[in-house]
């Protein structure tokens, strides 16, 4: 049986293309062998240069399944499990996922590919730190700044695999349900499953000393490579809310986000207005100042088929969209103010307007918030983290901490920017879920919604008119059923005995 990298004696590394002599990719991924492994630890260049892969990596045409490039296609497949975003019932990619299959299935693509590549990603950041140090007196800034990057992707990568592949975090408990194997080094032993508690443990461990290391840093090559590909020290404070969130420590997701915030706008971050709001997402980075952390695929670097927009985007001629533009569930539309400048994301009645190639009836709710730059153009910027994400957290942490007039506050700071109209006028329970309408409105389609859900301990409830239970399979998913879990990978169960599972 084949196992994965990360327990196999042959570790698999990012290779920079300077070192291979391929300019078609940034970077590569090779299995490591001791010249290509001393090449990248053979300067601190090399290891900047390595890191930068790591963030290439994070959109790419990696693994078997077009509809998986990467965090992007990671991010589809979770929104595919919410009740938020559905499609018209002839659209097959991650249908598997809206109808709660295809993760339960330890052989599924849209099961192993995640667990496989947030691993990788984890043994190539432990290959950095593992190397980093000797170059502390080298260049103290670039060490820490590599450093620090590499603690963040670490935890994100550990992050995402312990929400997606175990039970959810409770705060007050001691969360002592089986989580996933905590990797801090590049040994590639067979390891068991930490707890629950262990992996936040470490994801905090991670970036708090992360958070202390990039405070001071400027990425180096920020003249020629945006700063926002980068890990920064607003977003590792945005990443230390959202980790948080999940753990429901609410006092600390509202200081964590307040200082991603702050630290945010300090480098010119501002919340999307007006005409902003339609660039349609693949111009993010260049058509405003929303985005903290990102993605942005050059024209010669295009991921085709793996592309966020092949499959999120309304406009793109590709299968996915001809046959399903993904819609809004109508529930959710109707929680929209007639005011708001957001409507103007969705299509209520689903009109064939700007879509030639399109092959299905019209469909309510369709998408018109993720838009390729055009039918044949898939490459386009995704945004990891924005800065409207960080003022819906540390809205919600406050209000759930009872601090309803500073929520208000912060709320309203957001919302007149979306809706010119908006008065935040409620307070306790009501506050809330305000709040949490605003979050699954603004952040729709961005893979939020279902670890939203999760973490609050809330069922999947699908309402609306354009729910088709023929297709999607499911309409309501009770908080605590065993779906909440992808399950654990078949390969890595064959490949590494102490693997066990608590399902």
């Amino acid at each position: 049986m084949k196992q994965f990298k990360y327990t196999i004696s042959s570790l698999c590394v990012v290779i920079v293309a300077l070192f291979s002599g391929c300019s078609a990719d940034y970077l590569e991924t090779a299995p490591t062998n001791k010249t290509s492994e001393t090449t990248v630890y053979a300067s601190i260049e090399n290891l900047r240069m390595a890191l930068n892969g790591i963030h290439r990596k994070m959109v790419s045409q990696d693994g078997s399944s077009q509809g998986m490039g990467g965090e992007p296609g990671y991010i589809v497949c979770r929104e595919s499990l919410g009740d938020d975003v559905t499609w018209y019932s002839t659209g097959t990619w991650h249908k598997d996922m809206l109808g709660w299959i295809a993760h339960r299935s330890a052989n599924s693509t849209y099961n192993y590919l995640p667990w496989r590549y947030y691993y990788r990603w984890i043994l190539n950041a432990n290959f950095i730190l593992e190397n980093i140090d000797q170059y502390e007196d080298t260049n103290t800034s670039l060490h820490h700044g590599l450093k620090g990057e590499a603690l963040c992707f670490r935890a994100f990568a550990h992050f995402n695999l312990v929400q997606m592949y175990a039970k959810r975090y409770q705060a007050g408990g001691n969360n002592s349900q089986m989580g996933v194997p905590v990797r801090l080094s590049s040994e590639a032993s067979p390891m068991a499953r930490n707890t629950v508690e262990e992996v936040y443990n470490s994801i905090n461990a991670d970036l708090d000393l992360a958070i202390q290391l990039l405070e001071e840093y400027e990425p180096e090559d920020a003249a020629s490579a945006d700063r926002r590909n980068h890990f920064t020290r607003e977003t590792a404070s945005g990443l230390k809310a959202r980790v948080a969130l999940a753990q429901q420590d609410y006092a600390t997701a509202a200081i964590a986000a307040d200082a991603a915030i702050q630290k945010a706008k300090e480098q010119g971050y501002t919340l999307m207005k007006g005409d902003e709001l339609y660039h349609g997402f693949a111009t993010i980075t260049t058509s405003t100042k929303e985005t903290l952390w990102g993605a942005m695929t050059k024209s010669d670097q295009t991921v085709y088929f793996y592309s966020f927009y092949a499959y999120m985007s309304w406009n793109y001629n590709a299968t996915a969209i001809r046959t399903g533009v993904k819609s809004i569930g109508l529930g959710t539309y109707e929680l929209i103010s007639p005011t708001d400048l957001r409507l103007a994301w969705w299509d209520p009645t689903g009109s064939k307007d700007d879509l030639p190639n399109a092959d299905f009836s019209p469909y309510p709710g369709q998408n018109r918030k993720f838009r390729a730059n055009s039918l044949g153009d898939a490459v386009g910027d995704y945004a990891f983290m924005r800065i409207a994400e960080l003022y819906l957290t540390k809205a919600e942490a406050l209000a759930r901490q009872g601090k309803d007039a500073e929520a208000q506050a912060v709320l309203t700071e957001f919302a007149l920017t979306r809706d010119p109209e908006y008065k935040a006028s409620n307070t306790g329970a009501a506050l809330v879920e305000e709040i949490m309408t605003q979050r699954r409105i603004e952040l729709w389609g961005e893979g939020f919604r279902w670890y939203d859900l999760k973490r609050l301990d809330m069922p999947v409830k699908r309402i609306g008119s354009n729910w088709d239970i023929s297709f999607c399979r499911e309409l309501d998913i009770p908080a605590g059923d065993i779906r909440w879990q992808y399950a654990i990978p078949q390969e890595e169960l064959d490949a590494n005995p102490l693997m066990k599972t608590n399902e």
